[in-house]
């Protein structure tokens, strides 16, 4: 059907004319359409994602990262590659996340502490004392990192997976094994980190900040006597060097979210995406779980290092379990996690310790 209809009567050649000029305009119409259907495509963005951790370099977990960065740029053809900067370089995870707002950086290995106002539940496996054993956080890691994970992608944040750290100890220059004792220590809190703060003044404990780089120096000045913290961590960062003690009681479950901030994936492609994706979120999963077996071994080491373990006495365990129910409620009623993702929590590790508690009874009563 022709675009126009001719009004007037006109003679068969100019007819014929006619006819031609309109096939000759029709064509040049279609590759212009064409012309402006790829100016209106979305551009095709090659991106070098800035990627930091605070891990040192050579560790597994940067290993790990780096062979994923590798395979991301040959699945995407080069249109993405990833720079790392390892070791803290570029600050502490407070910094990392600042610089990810203004586009310094674009993506980080970065602890939940900092994500307080922009997305407080990230924090809720970081509650003291909440889990009993690591076979309860992966029960309900496998339920609820989907629901963080949706969280952090609301707050504006690509989060490529979870990587766990390990369970976090206090460990001193000197021996503390009751609630009492520890509050004579000189106890340290990552810098900036609200949560770890509030939750030690909650325990009436007076942190004292620092970022990871000063905790080394301030152990070995007396600036500071204990800090809390997963094995792997204390030595990788050589803090055992400095410790004498470890108190036997997991206080709580550190993480960090691996994350990209998402306006720096503007203009990438979706199958560029997905690859990234696909192939980081592998990654961060491999991570997480040698990460567990990183974490038994370091507590080995640790002993092999002459550091002595001690267990609280079950008065001085009872005390410190109540002390950290109280620092829940606080951290519910202020807003620091949301009441509906703490029934969340609670229904799951209800259900897990019905079910082992039935186990047991089954056991007994088949002996």
């Amino acid at each position: 059907m022709p675009y126009w209809t001719p009004l007037t009567t006109i003679s068969d050649r100019s007819a014929r004319g006619l006819r031609r000029a309109n096939l000759v305009f029709r064509r040049p119409a279609a590759a212009a359409v064409a012309v402006v259907a790829l100016a209106l495509a979305p551009p095709c963005v090659a991106k070098t994602l800035k990627f930091a951790s605070t891990a040192p370099d050579g560790t597994t977990w940067m290993k790990s990262l780096r062979q994923a960065g590798t395979e991301v740029e040959a699945a995407t053809e080069g249109r993405i590659k990833l720079k790392f900067y390892p070791g803290g370089v570029q600050g502490d995870d407070a910094d990392v996340l600042r610089k990810m707002r203004i586009g310094q950086l674009h993506g980080g290995t970065v602890r939940t502490g900092v994500f307080g106002k922009i997305y407080s539940d990230v924090q809720l496996y970081n509650l003291p004392m909440v889990f009993h054993d690591l076979d309860e956080v992966d029960a309900v890691r496998a339920s609820m990192d989907p629901l963080l994970m949706g969280g952090l992608a609301d707050a504006g944040f690509v989060a490529l997976g979870i990587a766990e750290v390990g369970m976090a100890y206090a460990m001193s220059t000197k021996a503390a094994r009751s609630l009492a004792d520890a509050r004579r220590l000189k106890i340290w809190s990552p810098q900036g980190d609200v949560s770890v703060a509030r939750t030690l003044s909650a325990f009436r404990i007076s942190p004292i900040p620092l970022t990871i780089g000063e905790v080394l120096p301030s152990l070995t000045t007396g600036a500071i006597d204990t800090v809390a913290a997963p094995p792997v961590a204390v030595l990788s960062l050589l803090w055992h060097t400095r410790l004498k003690y470890v108190l036997d009681l997991p206080f709580m479950y550190v993480y960090s979210p691996v994350v990209v901030y998402e306006r720096s994936l503007k203009g990438v492609l979706e199958a560029d995406r997905a690859a990234l994706l696909r192939i980081f979120g592998s990654a961060v999963a491999e991570g997480d779980r040698r990460n567990r077996g990183d974490h038994d071994a370091a507590w080995q080491a640790l002993r092999n290092q002459g550091l002595e373990f001690q267990k609280p006495a079950p008065a001085e365990l009872s005390e410190w379990r109540s002390a950290a129910q109280t620092v829940t409620r606080i951290w519910v009623e202020d807003g620091m996690i949301s009441d509906g993702m703490y029934a969340k929590l609670k229904a799951v590790l209800a259900q897990i310790r019905e079910g082992q508690a039935n186990r047991t009874v089954v056991t007994e009563g088949g002996r």
